[in-house]
């Protein structure tokens, strides 16, 4: 891009694909007019008896599609993409005057995204996440062009001065990779069709077509269970399947300069991005009939992470479905002297299973210089871990039975409102230590970062396959292996409601 101020508009075809329902139908009325002899070419020409033989559900289908063009076309043809060297703009001049500017400082992530119509006109929409505001959509470019704007804008977020020269690059149809990207994980369609079978999810929802079934059989009313039962439940299961095989095909776990970059879909294309500082906390989950193929699952949470419709393109599923070496490189990639198998974990009391008998062997929690890692669950295990950094409350928490047992959880807290992840039942002097000792951690690795800020994008991508785990190496979520045995003395008998209650006061 040359120095200075450049503009554009986006690309023609836009308008098409805000409206393409309304094309698609109107498309379809047409061709289906004309394939059954109701409407023929020469006819065409003759407006007023052509209108007068019209259904009157067409001619509002057809004003509809009139309008809507017509307002989509003035829409594009106002709206301006101007850059310069300071900010971003997107400058509307239609029947309001307005301009949002973007400081190239303030841009947090720029994503891709490519609905199904836009995919198929070779056009892509750039959305513009600035901190917790609602995402600028850019709607819609060319692919290659969305690409290069893409990498120019976060060249420029990271005090980069470059233009799109240096960022052109050719672009995929299946995936979002660039020159300079390290693929880390790339899933085959049939690893996304493991996870779907053998989910939690689906079971309860073959039972619950199933219940409908047999109750139809017995009542020999087959077309009632079909109308009430079975059929939505279908629709849920199609709909289920879906998300997870269409929504996660392809998916590419990528490091770039500026993030971790996720590319996933197969008819609709989602491409985030997600700045490696900005991940408060990682959730390792192992569904039930995930344990004997030995895969889990992870998930962010992520400061600032879009609400609402924003949400459906940006997923919070950061590996939908791994082995324990794709667990320990995803890991990696975020925080490179991270190693699972060298946290201890300390497991809680044994009189912690009255409260939570199924689960109380799996409990715990390990912390080193880098993170706290908590376990919890029984059905889904789960492994939290949150970087000392991140974290901004700790809290203690006893209830009549925990104090009766001279127990205690902490309630680990970052700055995400929904982010709240609980230690159970540790003893009550162990947890009031715990939660101390992390504030004091989590103050230290403020001041470090500060000090010392984390690498850049290219440093990540050195550092990331370093860490790679084997196949072989001992399963990462059975106690058998995982649980470390505890180096705090348990006591057997519980202390009186007095004196467990007294180690909670500061």
């Amino acid at each position: 891009m040359p120095e200075g101020r450049t503009e554009e508009r986006m690309h023609p075809l836009s308008p098409l694909v805000r409206a393409w329902i309304f094309v698609l139908a109107g498309g379809y009325a047409l061709i289906s007019a004309l394939a059954q002899g109701n409407l023929r070419w020469e006819d065409i020409g003759e407006l007023g008896p052509l209108l007068a033989q019209t259904p009157w559900w067409m001619l509002g289908l057809i004003a509809a599609l009139l309008v809507t063009l017509g307002t989509n076309y003035w829409t594009w043809w106002t709206t301006k993409l101007v850059m310069d060297d300071q900010e971003l703009r997107v400058e509307n001049t239609g029947a309001f005057q307005e301009s949002k500017r973007i400081a190239y400082s303030r841009i947090q992530s720029v994503d891709i995204n490519q609905p199904l119509a836009a995919r198929l006109l070779g056009l892509a929409e750039l959305s513009v996440e600035v901190g917790s505001e609602p995402a600028t959509k850019l709607s819609f470019l060319t692919r290659k062009r969305a690409t290069e704007v893409r990498d120019y804008l976060m060249a420029r977020a990271h005090r980069q001065h470059v233009t799109t020269r240096d960022t052109r690059r050719e672009a995929s149809a299946w995936d979002d990779t660039g020159q300079g990207d390290q693929v880390l994980i790339r899933l085959n369609p049939g690893e996304i069709v493991l996870g779907a079978l053998l989910s939690t999810e689906l079971p309860f929802l073959l039972l619950a077509f199933l219940v409908p079934l047999g109750i139809s059989i017995w009542l020999q009313q087959p077309l009632i269970a079909l109308g009430v039962g079975v059929v939505p439940l279908l629709l849920a299961i199609g709909g289920f399947l879906s998300k997870r095989l269409i929504g996660q095909f392809n998916f590419t776990l990528a490091v770039t300069p500026a993030g971790i970059r996720i590319t996933r879909g197969l008819t609709t294309l989602h491409s985030h991005t997600i700045p490696a500082h900005r991940v408060q906390s990682v959730k390792i989950s192992q569904p039930l009939f995930w344990r004997p193929l030995k895969r889990a699952r992870l998930t962010l949470t992520v400061l600032g992470m879009p609400s609402g419709e924003d949400a459906q393109d940006a997923s919070t599923i950061y590996l939908p479905i791994g082995n324990p070496r794709q667990i320990q490189t995803a890991l990696a990639a975020l925080w490179p002297d991270l190693r699972l198998q060298d946290l201890r974990f300390r497991r809680t009391p044994r009189r912690a299973r009255w409260l939570s008998p199924l689960s109380w062997s799996w409990l715990g929690y390990a912390a080193d210089s880098r993170v706290v890692a908590v376990r919890d669950g029984w059905f889904e295990r789960q492994q939290t871990i949150i970087p000392h950094a991140r974290l901004q409350s700790m809290q203690l928490h006893q209830g009549p039975f925990e104090r009766r047992l001279g127990l205690a959880s902490v309630v680990a807290l970052t700055a995400s409102q929904l982010d709240r992840t609980r230690i159970k039942h540790l003893q009550a002097d162990q947890a009031r230590r715990l939660a101390f000792g992390e504030m004091d951690a989590a103050r230290a690795a403020r001041n470090q970062e500060l000090t010392s800020p984390p690498p850049s994008g290219a440093a990540w991508q050195l550092a990331a396959p370093a860490h790679e785990a084997s196949e072989a190496e001992a399963d990462l979520w059975t106690p058998s292996t995982a649980l470390r045995p505890d180096t705090v003395r348990q006591t057997t008998e519980a202390p009186s409601p007095r004196r467990s209650l007294a180690r909670l006061r500061p």
